[in-house]
């Protein structure tokens, strides 16, 4: 491709894919793919990610639709660990379609909570400020999004868990896990960055 150009509508922000076929010089197809554009209306400028940030189309295009944002300081922070309470607002009220929830105590994430626990997303006893793990995010957002687990492939695509929600939401997708020496991982207790979340945020938004 030698140029290529691309004109969105006027007040259009959001991701674009290009579908293409790549073809050797008799012509035939040996190759295709899609470009991926992220078209904001301005480019946040953050002091701590640039292109090169594997996060950086995602953050870009988050920070752009008011969804996420960085720090007084200017810079996001990628690598900050996420809580359970601004993870559970960010999945629920943004990526799945929730309306605000106001708080119900002194924790300001408190309200989104109790939305979850009443529409059984969430169950047992939840520490709002302590980081999230990849286990619990991944059955919050399955369950947010309304996934089947029913009828999922006997295959199971991680070594380290069977659980149906990370299998479900691996199929839409939306997490990935850590490939290593032919052994393919989720890790459910690690726990999630700014960067990780935004990743699986963005990815949840597409799919709605």
């Amino acid at each position: 491709i030698s140029q290529l150009r691309f004109v969105p509508a006027s007040g259009f922000t959001g991701s674009v894919e290009i579908p293409y076929v790549a073809c050797n010089s008799s012509g035939d197809p040996i190759a295709s793919g899609k470009l991926c554009l992220g078209i904001v209306s301005a480019m946040e400028d953050f002091s701590d990610i640039t292109s090169s940030t594997w996060c950086y189309k995602y953050v870009l295009e988050l920070s752009d639709a008011d969804v996420i944002d960085g720090y007084s300081d200017g810079t996001f922070k990628p690598d900050n660990q996420v809580t359970y309470g601004a993870a559970l607002k960010k999945l629920i009220m943004l990526a799945a379609g929730y309306d605000e929830q106001k708080p119900v105590n002194s924790n300001v994430f408190s309200g989104y909570l109790a939305r979850a626990q009443a529409d059984g997303l969430v169950s047992g006893s939840v520490n709002l400020n302590a980081p999230i793990t990849r286990l619990a995010v991944s059955q919050i957002a399955a369950k947010a999004m309304g996934l089947s687990i029913s009828n999922l492939s006997s295959v199971r695509p991680f070594t380290d868990t069977t659980d149906p929600y990370v299998q479900a939401l691996n199929a839409a997708g939306i997490v990935e896990g850590y490939f290593s020496n032919g052994t393919s991982t989720f890790k459910p207790y690690n726990t999630l960055t700014r960067g990780q979340i935004s990743a699986i945020v963005w990815r949840m938004e597409q799919a709605q």
